[in-house]
């Protein structure tokens, strides 16, 4: 599927600035629109207004005690409202089981869609019939291209974070992974997310899932999506330290499941000491919120090597 994908991308789906108005309409009308909101009374009005005109919108909350539900309610969009907090994959799956339009585009509240964006993801579709998973060109709050592929990868080689320090795709790309912040999938595929991932790795698990079937991962630059990134919850240490302590677990969960339990086992062990460092040197320079994350940090570790979920 890699191959098939890599020869077809010399098709290279126009780019997003040439897409025309009726393409764009046309494009619109396959997709339907999830997103889930926890706590994103700040973020989900503009985000559902800037969604293209024609694309079904689809709203899971996660038990939010602010007004997010009441919020895309009255904004028009379909919300499916969860009594507790299932986390982001279950919730999406959720999305994923309502919709009824040919493809789900997937995308974080604080991220703002566009017609040109959404209609050149449906072009790639199109013309890569191999990719069960696409995914736009991320920018920041600032309009700073933002590295939304192979994260992981890119960790463990160690490879600079420079925005210089390679270069950027020119058109569509086979990569491992995406971003969960903004894919396009087929309905038709029947993805859908472990939802043991409580939050975060889920995408690189679904990634990993899709590959695992023989069908390609593809990153389109030219669909062009702005993420502000973190702003989804209004933020908080105790949300700070929520996230540290899943992104702790979710990392060594995913690793089991895709390297071995030994091998997660083992970076654990040499996470222990890393997350227990960190919180005393942010201790001892008085950044007491960093120093709970380090230690939800160091929760999350010990949490998966006792075997809680």
């Amino acid at each position: 599927a890699v191959l098939r994908c890599a020869l077809a991308a010399a098709a290279r789906p126009g780019d997003q600035r040439g897409m025309s108005g009726d393409l764009a309409a046309t494009a619109a009308q396959r997709v339907t629109v999830v997103t889930v909101t926890h706590d994103s009374a700040g973020v989900i009005a503009a985000f559902l207004g800037a969604c293209p005109a024609g694309v079904a919108r689809c709203v899971v909350d996660n038990a939010s005690a602010d007004a997010s539900a009441a919020l895309a309610a009255a904004a028009g969009a379909r919300v499916i409202r969860n009594a507790a907090n299932l986390g982001f994959g279950a919730a999406c799956n959720l999305g994923l089981a309502a919709a009824e339009r040919e493809f789900v585009l997937l995308a974080n509240p604080d991220a703002r869609l566009s017609p040109a964006a959404v209609a050149a993801l449906v072009a790639a579709a199109d013309a890569f019939p191999d990719a069960a998973i696409l995914a736009p060109g991320i920018r920041d709050a600032e309009g700073q291209p933002v590295r939304s592929w192979d994260a992981e990868q890119r960790r463990r080689r160690r490879l600079p974070r420079r925005r210089d320090a390679e270069p950027w795709p020119a058109g569509p790309v086979c990569v491992e992974h995406v971003s969960g912040a903004c894919m396009l999938l087929r309905r038709a595929d029947g993805l859908r997310f472990d939802p043991d991932f409580f939050l975060y790795y889920e995408d690189d698990d679904l990634c990993a899932e899709t590959r695992r079937r023989g069908r390609s991962v593809v990153l389109v630059p030219a669909a062009v999506v702005t993420h502000a990134g973190g702003a989804s919850s209004a933020p908080s240490a105790a949300l700070l330290a929520f996230k540290a302590r899943h992104m702790a677990w979710s990392r060594l969960r995913y690793m089991a499941k895709h390297a071995g339990a030994a091998a997660a086992r083992r970076d654990a062990a040499a996470r222990l000491p890393h997350h227990a460092g960190k919180a005393l040197g942010h201790a001892l320079t008085l950044r007491f919120d960093r120093a709970r994350a380090d230690l939800a940090g160091l929760g999350g570790t010990l949490a998966w090597l006792r075997g809680r979920r």
